[in-house]
């Protein structure tokens, strides 16, 4: 894949992740559960392109929510995004794990992340209270994702591997 070509992929994912987190914004879900799609482009450049560009990914859609949601919703999706990447980025290189399992997990260390978060927000321990919420709905949109990456990513990834 040469340069140029990698640079617009990943302009792509990066469009596709903001406009999926956007979307899901907009979804009137129970107790501020998410499905989590917009890590489906994460997954895919991790398993195509490269750690770094991933990273950037992640870093730049909590951006996106800073400009659009605020200062809070910046911190709460930079905690969540960081620690889901770090621990989707172990499994995928440690592991031959499915997407299924990487998801999950990085849907489980999402919820941890912000739930930290939450908790030097508001300086107090109580959201802890919360966690059984995030575990169950970590693991529900885990799952639902983590499925969509095991059917979508094999029928992209011919169009990533182009090599002129």
């Amino acid at each position: 894949m040469n340069k140029s070509y990698k640079t617009a992929v990943s302009g792509i994912f990066l469009a596709l992740s903001v406009a999926i987190s956007a979307a899901e914004s907009l979804i009137p879900l129970p107790l501020g559960v998410k499905p989590g799609f917009s890590n489906l482009p994460v997954m895919l450049s991790m398993s195509e392109l490269n750690t770094g560009i991933s990273l950037s990914i992640v870093i730049l859609k909590s951006v996106f929510v800073l400009l659009t949601r605020g200062t809070t919703a910046f911190f709460m999706s930079l905690s969540g995004g960081l620690l889901s990447f770090l621990i989707m980025l172990i499994i995928f290189k440690k592991t031959k794990s499915s997407f299924l399992l990487i998801s999950v997990c990085g849907g489980l260390a999402h919820n941890i992340g912000q739930l930290t978060a939450a908790c030097i927000l508001l300086s107090h321990t109580a959201t802890v209270y919360y966690l059984p919420v995030l575990i169950i709905s970590g693991c529900i949109a885990g799952t639902i994702t983590g499925i969509t990456a095991n059917l979508l990513i094999p029928i992209l990834k011919p169009f990533l591997r182009r090599t002129k």
